[in-house]
């Protein structure tokens, strides 16, 4: 005979829908009669759930039969293929109500029995079926399953169980029918994003599950994070608990399905109706409407149509799918709001059109406005607006002027849903969910387009300060989760409404009543929110925009002015609108200036993008091309500035932010200088001429910015131009108004041409704009004085990449910090004790630096150095320079004005009257020469953006550069490395046959080949042999492997008590850059000396022989540690003392009298100090080492 095979299950795939469908809304009833129910082969009693083999034989779960009944394609004569016609029972091979059903391509069958809590899979053709879920009866057990009316079967044949009585779905997979996982639900019936309340339809996809939530009226997407899924879902259909006929509600929904383009289909069984929700939709669209009773289940036929159980008629019926052309006939889903796609280059034309409404021609009709507050567009590019005085919402198609009322009644105000009293603000979706600012209703309202009603999801209890309550307000903002913020004026707050909760807000900033410090807002007005939460608010009442991120307590101003309105750039006057381009640019509209200004991220002050004859506009938008469109209200119109998009070789992009210049790191400087400014002692006020330059900088762009102080002017040279144009002041005339200076020293300059100019003798820091005619105070300005709301005499300031203004003050010998949002009063950050050379003093300080960390590098001029002060330090660290001992060695400064640092922490100092720039290496001891020449009291230096070191040298009238050359690194010497351990082999032994490296036996003298009772040795980094020669009162260095020596410090055969003299050294410890530190016996001091100098300066000692800790006694060792402390072994005091670097000393071991008990020491000599600070001294006297651990007695 033959044999019959069958095929195995293919994966289920969706239903083939085409894009464009429709279905018609003349249905045919596939099998049962209106209104009749029986138990033959042509009649049903309540169906339910339908399924579709593969060979187009339709299956329907007959509850009330308690029965499956199959039908043939194209007949309405059925066969029973499961249960017993009319004889329920609970054997396997009787149903009891059975609800669900699900078919797979072979005609297996999966049948939820719901009366017998259970999951049977049922082959075609079989007398009974076996149980793959439930049947223990009911219950909540995960043995068990409750009432269920719906079920789901995936590709792999687990089983998705909808629990109706336990608020849950269960996963049952095909290995294991004893028992269930929980995937979603179960915490209780609900209407929170992990509860359920009477689940029905189900619908599962590779990553998630859709749930027909019918108690709460609404469609649950959860997603699958693993295998027992996610714990909270999300609403994406329906309104919770919230049943009703719009487009955006269910009531009862019963059965979903999905498309191949994820569309959602949910039969809304108490509607009679089917909706299509696309991705990411408000509302639904009816797809299929025909008066039926209580329908269960729906499903799609193998060819599209929409086969419906209609339960309650005891029938099946289908809707025909149609698939018209696309370019005809459809229209393309709502897409995801997104960033208005403006170009790079965007300029605005500024002959506006008019979209809507006459100019100055107030009305009602379709075609007038009456003080339009606000315009938005939806996905379709229809625009919407919120037309203020008719308590309307019109809708204009593209192109056309006609509008139509599609929220609220012209000219009737009112607090019914179907009204509005005075909207102000909307919020469009692209798929045409309208919010609504509602504002003398004091409550926000979601509208669908087309529906007669909105609802209230924000407010709607009066005017009030209670977070159930919104104050008057004028602007919202819908972010992409629906969730609502509110700018409310009279509350000075911003409050987020969380999508699904209409009842409170959430107070996100603001709040604190009137005002206009970082933490307040005064009659906020538009918002914007980005994907981060960060909300950009217009602090209407304080003209500027505060940048609020989110969970913070203060925000930041990043446009305008606080409390200080005006025309120019950098000012606002009363702007009420804002919105952000795909590039973080703000676009603002500038109220009382008629105008919208535009922002860069960072910058000081915006550029006019639209202005023309408006009147008071109060809304602001970009249209789905990128045009600006504008409420023009008092003019009762909305214009557009459409976009134009020029080629990018002719546009300047956004400032780039501060950046430390680019130095290569084997930097070095021409010595020939090329004059870049003025011209040699001459002085004058012409373009080309200057007149005392007190300081330098450059913008973004490599212009130069000079400080022309007898001028009173700020001059720009562009590159290689001499040039100049004056961008501040006014040359030869002082005063003290905010287009004048009076005698300026010193300047700043932002990337993107901001100057903060110190105005000397006004007693103010200046930020002015290039292009304005005057600047504005952002520091001081009170006259000269103590006071933290003054400043003194200052020569320096400092900006850093915040804004924020560091004021050197000279006079009042501190440093003080300006916050950009405080313009009012500074902070002592350095200095401020009085004048004086002790670490927490300055005197006369100049130029500053402030680096990543906020520390401070100051030129504290007159004590010749220049100080380091931590961020909110007490105290400062010498760095560089010689505490109140200037000079022109190279551990010198002399009056130092001006210091900068490179990208590798080198720090520049302009040394004044040593006219050089020294570089000092990172914790060096001495400086490098890397600019000098014959300057004339040289004030200000800086580095261009090349490199190039820049010199304001004052007293000549020029402005001079030091160009950059960078050599190959095999040319350089990198920086000192730091003290290390010597890196012996585990394994060491010692050759016992020596090697002479330096002198001869047995010969003294004083040649560079001899030596006269040498008593230490030590080396440094490169391998260089230093002797200390004590009979010679020198200091030999031996390159390696060279036998003859160079005295770098002392005089052979010279002794004596000058510093470039030496009287008997005995001990040596040398840095790795060559800095020694000599043991100087005889003259009882120990000096600090770097190669190349021609004398040393003393670090310790030097007060004679003697036992105060002023002095030292007869000393025979030494050792410096890697911050340069200085520990001397004192023999004939028997202690070693520690001197910290610029200190006194202090007793760290002995000192306790000679004597050899574990206190005391006899006539120490040699010493060595660990990392841990142990200190290990040769006891020569007592015939030992001793160590003294750190802090011991």
């Amino acid at each position: 005979g033959t044999t019959t095979t069958t095929m195995a299950p293919t994966f289920q795939t969706t239903v083939p829908v085409c894009s464009t469908a429709v279905w018609n809304q003349t249905y045919s009833t596939l099998v049962g009669s209106l209104g009749a129910y029986g138990s033959t082969a042509t009649t049903l009693y309540n169906p339910s759930s339908i399924g579709f083999d593969r060979y187009g034989y339709m299956y329907i779960a007959d509850i009330s039969n308690h029965r499956i009944q199959r039908y043939p394609p194209g007949s309405n004569i059925g066969t029973t293929v499961a249960g017993v016609t009319s004889a329920w029972g609970s054997s396997r091979g009787q149903l009891y109500n059975p609800y669900g059903l699900h078919v797979t391509a072979n005609g297996t069958m999966f049948i939820l029995d719901t009366s017998n809590y259970r999951v049977f899979k049922w082959q075609l053709g079989e007398p009974m079926g076996y149980i793959v879920a439930g049947g223990n009866g009911n219950g909540a057990a995960y043995t068990q399953i409750g009432v269920s009316y719906a079920m789901f079967v995936d590709d792999q044949y687990s089983v998705y169980v909808s629990e109706s009585s336990n608020n849950r779905i269960t996963q049952w997979s095909m290995n294991n029918a004893t028992s269930g996982a929980l995937i979603a639900g179960g915490n209780g019936a609900g209407s929170t994003a992990d509860k359920l309340s009477s689940p029905y339809g189900i619908f599962v996809t590779s990553n998630s599950i859709y749930i027909v939530d019918q108690g709460n009226h609404r469609v649950q997407k959860w997603n699958f994070v693993s295998i027992l899924g996610a714990s909270l879902a999300t609403t994406v259909a329906g309104s919770t608990s919230d049943p009703g006929p719009w487009a955006y509600q269910f009531n009862t929904p019963t059965s979903i399905t999905l498309d191949p383009y994820s569309y959602i289909y949910v039969l809304d069984s108490n509607n009679d109706r089917v909706q299509k929700w696309y991705p990411g939709a408000l509302y639904g669209t009816t797809v299929a409407s025909t008066a039926m009773a209580s329908p269960l289940a729906m499903q799609f036929d193998p060819v599209g149509n929409l086969v419906i159980s209609d339960t309650g008629y005891h029938r099946t019926i289908s809707f025909n799918i149609m698939c018209p052309s696309p370019t005809t006939t459809t229209t393309l889903p709502p897409i995801a709001q997104a960033a208005t796609p403006v170009c790079q280059t965007a300029i605005w034309n500024q002959t506006y059109s008019t979209l809507a409404g006459s100019m100055s021609s107030i009305g009602s009709t379709s075609t007038l406005l009456y003080y339009p507050f606000d315009v938005d567009f939806d996905g379709y590019g229809n625009m919407y607006v919120a037309d203020y005085y008719n308590h309307r919402i019109q809708m204009f198609p593209p192109g056309s002027n006609v509008g139509t009322t599609v929220a609220g009644s012209s000219g009737t105000p009112g607090s019914s849903r179907a009204q509005l009293r005075y909207a102000s603000s909307i919020f469009v979706t692209p798929s045409q969910a309208m919010y609504i600012l509602d504002t003398n209703n004091y409550r926000i309202l979601k509208w669908q387009l087309g529906e007669p009603i909105g609802y209230i999801v924000a407010g709607g209890n009066g005017n009030g300060a209670a977070f159930s309550q919104i104050g008057a307000s004028y602007s919202l903002f819908v972010d992409q989760n629906n969730n609502i913020y509110i700018s409310e004026q009279t509350n000075h707050r911003i409050s987020k409404w969380f999508n699904g909760n209409t009842s409170t807000g959430l107070l996100v900033a603001g709040g604190n009543g009137q005002g206009n410090t970082a933490d307040k807002l005064d009659s906020p007005w538009g918002i914007y929110v980005d994907g981060n939460g960060t909300i950009l608010i217009v602090d209407r009442g304080n003209h500027r925009v505060q940048k609020w991120d989110a969970g913070a307590s203060l925000a930041s101003t990043v446009a305008g002015s606080t409390s200080d309105p005006g025309p120019w750039s950098y000012q606002f006057n009363n702007p009420t609108a804002i919105t952000l381009d795909s590039y973080d640019y703000m676009y603002v509209l500038d109220y009382s200036n008629e105008r919208v200004q535009k922002w860069y991220p960072g910058a000081s002050y915006g550029i006019t993008v639209a202005s023309g004859s408006m009147n008071l506009p109060v809304g602001m938008t970009f249209d789905r091309l990128g045009n600006l469109v504008v409420a023009d209200s008092s003019y009762h119109r909305i214009i557009s500035f459409s976009i134009m998009c020029p080629s990018s070789t002719a546009t300047t992009t956004a400032p780039p932010m501060l950046t430390t210049s680019p130095l290569c790191s084997t930097s070095v400087w021409n010595q020939t200088i090329s004059i870049i400014a003025g011209s040699t002692s001459s002085a004058g006020s012409t373009a080309t001429l200057l007149y005392y330059p007190f300081d330098i900088d450059f913008d973004g762009y490599a212009n130069l910015y000079v400080v022309d102080h007898q001028n009173h002017r700020i001059q720009r040279f562009q590159p290689g131009s001499l040039t100049g144009t004056t961008v501040a002041g006014s040359s030869g005339s002082s005063g003290s108004t905010r287009s004048q200076l009076y005698y300026p020293t010193s300047m700043i300059v932002t990337k993107n041409g901001t100057m903060f100019i110190l105005d000397t003798s006004n007693y103010r820091v200046l930020r002015w704009q290039v292009g304005e005619t005057l600047g504005y105070i952002v520091a001081g300005g009170n006259g000269n004085g103590g006071a933290f709301t003054q400043i003194g005499v200052s020569y320096k300031l400092f900006v850093d990449d915040q804004d924020n203004v560091y004021v050197s003050e000279n006079a009042n010998h501190r440093i003080t910090k300006w916050h950009s949002t405080n313009s009012t009063t500074g902070v002592l950050i350095a200095g401020g004790n009085g004048q004086g050379n002790a670490a927490e003093k300055l005197n006369s300080p100049w130029g500053i630096y402030v680096d990543n960390s906020s520390g401070l590098y100051i030129a504290d001029c007159s004590n010749h150095r220049v100080q380091y002060w931590t961020y909110g330090g007490s105290f400062g660290t010498t760095v560089a320079g010689s505490t109140s001992d200037p000079g022109p060695w190279s551990y010198q400064l002399s009056s130092p004005t001006s210091v900068t640092l490179d990208i590798y922490g080198y720090i520049y100092i302009m040394d004044f009257s040593n006219e050089r720039i020294q570089k000092w290496f990172p914790g060096a001891p001495f400086g490098v020469t890397v600019a000098a020449t014959n300057m004339y009291n040289p004030y200000g230096m800086t580095m261009d953006p090349f490199g190039n070191l820049i010199v304001a040298d004052t007293y000549y009238h020029r402005v001079i550069s030091f160009s950059l050359t960078c050599p190959a690194t095999t040319t350089t010497t990198p920086a000192p490395a730091t003290q290390a351990i010597v890196p012996l082999c585990s394994t060491a032994i010692w050759n016992q046959t020596s090697t002479t490296i330096a002198g001869t036996t047995s010969s003294a003298g004083s040649t560079s080949s001899l030596l006269y009772y040498p008593y230490d040795i030590d080396f440094d980094a490169y391998g260089n042999l230093y002797i200390v020669d004590c009979y010679n009162h020198r200091i030999q260095r031996y390159p390696y492997g060279v036998f003859s020596g160079t005295t770098v410090a002392g005089s052979s055969g010279s002794a004596g008590s000058s510093r470039s003299q030496l009287y008997y050294p005995t001990s040596i410890s040398v840095s790795h850059n060559g800095t020694m530190f000599i043991l100087d016996t005889s003259n009882y001091r120990v000096l600090r000396w770097q190669v190349g100098d021609t004398l040393g300066y003393i670090v310790a000692g030097g007060n004679g022989n003697g036992g105060a800790f002023t002095q030292i006694g007869a000393s025979y060792g030494i050792f410096a540690d890697e911050q340069y402390n200085i520990y001397i072994s004192e023999q004939t005091n028997h202690r070693v003392t520690k001197w910290l670097n610029g200190n006194t000393g202090t007793g760290v071991a002995g000192g306790n009298g000679a004597g050899n008990t574990a206190e005391k020491l006899d006539s120490p000599w040699g010493l060595y100090v660990d990392s841990n600070q142990s200190i290990y001294v040769v006891d020569r006297g007592n015939h030992r080492i001793q160590k003294w651990g750190a802090g011991n007695d």
